[in-house]
Parts: C-alpha cells; sequence; structure tokens
C-alpha cells in the first residue's frame, strides 16, 4: 500500500509520498522502504507524477516509462495539465518495442489466471465454512463454485465497457487464447466439477476483464499528473488508473480532475492509502463514521417500536397504528440529526483547513503534505497490521514561475561520491524562459 497527498492552492501544489512497496510471494509479504513514487514529468515544464498500486506496467518499472517519456517529450509543451497525462498514454500505446506482443499476450493470460484464481480461493473458503457447519454430506461443493462464478460473471456484466480499448477486443483475445484459458480453467477449478454451464461463464469473464472498464485490484496501477499547462493559471491534478495493455492499446480510466479555480480555492486531497488523512480532514476515522451512523440509524427507527411494545394497556391494533405514526418521525429525527453534524463539522472543521491552506505559502504546501503522509506511517506503526506505509517521504512543490521544486527527496547513492550524475544532468539541460537549470533540485 501507498500514501501520497495533494495540497495545493492558487500558488502551487504540494506532492508528497512515502517509500514503500510491498511485494507478495508464497511465503509471505516483503517491504522495501526505498521505492521512488514521485518524478518529474518533465524538467522544462512545471509537472510531476506520482503512481501508486503496481510499480510495473508488463514488468516495465513505471520510473523507467516516466523517464523514457521525459527524454523523448520534454521539449513539448501543452496548453492544459490534462494534455501531459494524455501525452502519457499515448506514449505507452503502441509501443511494441517496450512492450513486445508477446509480452502483452503472457500478461493477458497471467490475469485470467489472477482472476480465476482468487474465486477458486473464495470457493474453497466457502467450501470449509459449510464444511464445519454442515458436514461433508451437507456441502455441494459444484454447487458453490457455480454460485460463485455466476456471481463474479453478474459483477463483470454490470460493469460499463471500456472506451480506451478497440471494440471487440475481448472476444479476439478469448478466441485466440481459448486453448490455453481452458487450461486455466481446469487448472483451477477442475476439482470442483463445474460443468459446461459454469465453464461457459468463465469464457465471458476471460472476454470481460478486457473490455470492461473495471480493472482488477491486482493489475491496477494509479497515475496522479500534477502542475500546470501553459495555459493553465492554477494548478491542476489528474487521478488515471491504468491496467494491463490488449492490442497495443493501454486500458485506462481518468477517474477526476482536481483544479483550483474562484470556487476550490484549496485542496487536500490523499492517494492509495487514505484512512488517516480522511480522518483528520473529516475529525472521524471514516470505516467508524460509517458503523456509528448504521447503529444510530437502526436505533431511531427501533426505539419508537419498542416504546408502543412496552406501552400494555394499548391493542395490537393500537400498537401497529402508533408504530405506523412515529417511524416516519423517526426517520425524520435522524436525518435531521446527521445534517446538523454534517453542517457544524463542515463549518467548524473542514472549512477552517481549507482556510488554511488557500493561504498557505509555498514551503508550507509542502510541509503539510509531508505531515500527513507521516500521519499514516505513524498509524500504520502503531497498529499490528503489516506496515505498509513507510519510509523517507519525498516532498516536491510544483509552481508556474519556479516549476518543479525538490522539497525532499532520498536518494540511494551518495552525492559527493558521483559528482558526474549531477553534472551530466546539469549539462544536459538548456535554460528555457524562467526554468533554469537546478543541479541538486531538478536532478532526476
Amino acid at each position: 500500500m501507498t500514501s501520497e497527498v495533494v495540497v495545493m492552492n492558487s500558488l502551487g501544489v504540494a506532492l508528497a509520498t512515502d517509500s514503500a512497496a510491498t511485494v507478495g510471494s508464497a511465503a509471505g509479504d516483503k517491504v522495501f522502504n526505498t521505492a521512488d513514487k514521485l518524478f518529474m514529468l518533465s524538467r522544462r515544464h512545471p509537472v510531476g507524477v506520482m503512481v501508486y498500486g503496481n510499480a510495473a506496467l508488463l514488468g516495465v518499472p513505471w520510473e523507467t516509462i516516466i523517464k523514457m517519456f521525459r527524454r523523448q517529450f520534454d521539449g513539448n509543451r501543452y496548453p492544459r495539465l490534462e494534455d501531459y497525462g494524455q501525452a502519457l498514454i499515448a506514449f505507452i500505446d503502441g509501443n511494441d518495442k517496450l512492450f513486445p506482443l508477446a509480452i502483452q499476450d503472457r500478461s493477458y493470460l497471467r490475469l485470467i489466471e489472477d482472476v480465476f484464481g482468487a474465486m477458486a480461493d473464495r470457493i474453497d473458503e466457502e467450501v470449509f465454512g459449510r464444511f464445519l457447519e454442515q458436514g461433508q454430506a451437507g456441502v455441494d461443493v459444484a454447487e458453490i463454485a457455480r454460485a460463485e462464478i455466476e456471481s463474479v460473471l453478474s459483477r463483470w456484466r454490470e460493469g460499463a465497457d471500456s472506451v480506451s480499448l478497440a471494440e471487440g477486443v475481448g472476444v479476439r483475445l478469448a478466441s485466440r487464447f481459448s486453448g490455453q484459458i481452458g487450461e486455466r480453467v481446469a487448472k483451477a477449478f477442475g476439482n470442483y466439477r463445474i460443468g459446461s454451464e459454469a465453464t461457459t461463464m468463465l469464457y465471458e469473464i476471460a472476454r470481460l476483464i478486457v473490455s470492461k472498464e473495471k480493472i482488477p485490484s491486482f493489475a491496477r496501477s494509479g497515475i496522479v499528473v500534477a502542475g500546470f499547462g501553459d495555459d493553465d493559471h492554477f494548478p491542476v491534478v489528474q487521478q488515471i488508473e491504468v491496467g494491463d495493455i490488449f492490442e497495443s492499446k493501454l486500458k485506462h480510466v481518468h477517474l477526476r480532475t482536481l483544479r483550483i479555480d474562484a470556487d476550490t480555492p484549496s485542496v487536500v486531497e490523499p492517494f492509495a492509502d487514505a484512512e488517516m488523512v480522511n480522518t483528520f480532514l473529516h475529525g472521524m476515522n471514516p470505516s467508524f463514521e460509517i458503523r456509528m451512523r448504521r447503529e444510530m440509524a437502526e436505533l431511531a427507527t427501533r426505539l419508537p417500536d419498542e416504546v408502543v411494545d412496552a406501552i400494555t394497556d394499548l391493542t395490537d391494533e393500537q400498537k401497529e397504528k402508533w408504530k405506523k405514526e412515529f417511524r416516519p418521525e423517526s426517520v425524520r429525527a435522524i436525518k435531521s440529526l446527521f445534517s446538523k453534524l454534517d453542517e457544524h463539522r463542515e463549518e467548524r472543521h473542514l472549512l477552517p483547513i481549507r482556510q488554511a491552506v488557500a493561504n498557505m505559502p509555498k514551503d508550507e504546501l509542502g510541509h503539510a503534505a509531508a505531515r500527513l503522509v507521516s500521519l499514516n506511517w505513524f498509524q500504520k506503526r502503531m497498529s499490528l497490521s503489516t506496515e505498509t506505509v513507510g519510509g523517507p517521504v519525498d516532498v516536491a512543490v510544483i509552481s508556474k514561475g519556479d516549476g518543479f521544486i525538490w522539497i525532499d527527496r532520498k536518494h540511494y547513492f551518495r552525492a559527493e561520491l558521483n559528482p558526474h550524475y549531477f553534472n551530466n544532468h546539469h549539462t544536459g539541460l538548456e535554460h528555457d524562459g524562467d526554468h533554469h537549470a537546478q543541479t541538486t533540485n531538478q536532478a532526476e
């Protein structure tokens, strides 16, 4: 898991990210605390990018992809920040040298294995649970498997079609690899005797995992592009999630675009692991708040019935009459309570934070983003779960006039032993208007 935070106002945008990277294996998870997730997308223009989720795309590290893109397109100027994100997607599309067709095909088959394997794991859990409750005689393994397959297929069918891929790509891939898909069906579900109907459903899932917009979590990478296009006077942030590459087209979804304007003078936004940042922003742990509201709503709707039932001198008809009278009132009361609590939070908690961020100087934007990432790390440190957030916090601030400026950044090497690194990057940069080469700040 990754903790990344964007803090921005009209002066600029601060990006902060932790350095933890989790690698899973059959032996367990291993966490490395030196991963790079924050990069300049251009040395000449005020644009940066953070990545989360998968650290690689079809085996190619995102760091490599971003730096190859930057080397090839660094001279290009774009009017809007969103154009930089689209240019990065276009760089990946059709790049068969970086992503050979054989690797794309292998990735598709591995995606099917992962989806089928996750389904088989859930079937095993359900079978084991039923066995403990009912004994072996009461467990219909084939029916449990069929129900799980049908449930997964239903969820895929309900999703929107991908607009980033060519029409019919799922059908073509499933047809071309029909034999290999059959092998993976047998490997994952061979012990369940699922039958031809369930097998047909699995082939449809193999088509839909390509053609639908949804990206499975284990195949998902997130890209956060932030900064300014030439025509942007205030900072903009664009969030894109990407999956695999099919027929040389990158499956991706543009999730949202955040921008500073007259109606939105400040933004504080977490990405990936957002629990503690949202707790800070909203004054309460989000999962606890959901549970609390549900319990309060159930109490408010249940209490009138219990009060009426406690009145012994009412007939059953009278009790039912009064219950029908009270129930709408209790629903209105709980809705009013929630509305008042939300108003109080907005006025006394959220609004002061937004106002403070709106007036922060650029260096304070960076410090605020870093502290929020550190808060997330501290919560993980104090829990018994695996510390999936940690390591040094990399921080950069991007402004229209100064460009991309590192506030805090780790290096895996000692600067005094590698002067050639900084010299090469310094001499390789040309002066471009107000964006001058920065030996230590802009070296990548």
